[in-house]
């Protein structure tokens, strides 16, 4: 596991954590339309906020919102039945703000 070095050169900066986390690099392989969805999400999120984000970082900030659903994936059977599950749980959070 790594910890963040402001040393660091630019391209090998770890990503920034919270304070007492740590972060540990992996590989991840993807659909090209997955990488093609994360590339506009960053794209709009650039032109919208003036504001740059990695792909990685969208791929956290995924994960975390799936974490805070409450809902537990592996009671899904497949990749299928998780998309189903976390529809749901967004779903009913959105209602919920609309109220």
């Amino acid at each position: 596991m790594g910890r963040y070095n402001p040393a660091m050169r630019k391209r090998d900066q770890a990503p920034p954590v919270p304070p007492g986390e740590t972060w540990s690099k992996i590989t991840v392989v993807l659909l090209d339309r997955h990488v093609a969805y994360l590339d506009r999400i960053a794209v709009d999120i650039r032109l919208q906020r003036g504001v740059a984000i990695s792909r990685a970082e969208l791929i956290r900030g995924l994960i975390e919102a799936a974490s805070k659903t409450g809902v537990t994936l592996s009671d899904a059977p497949d990749n299928h039945g998780m998309i189903s599950l976390l529809r749901g749980a967004w779903a009913r959070g959105n209602s919920r703000k609309r109220r």
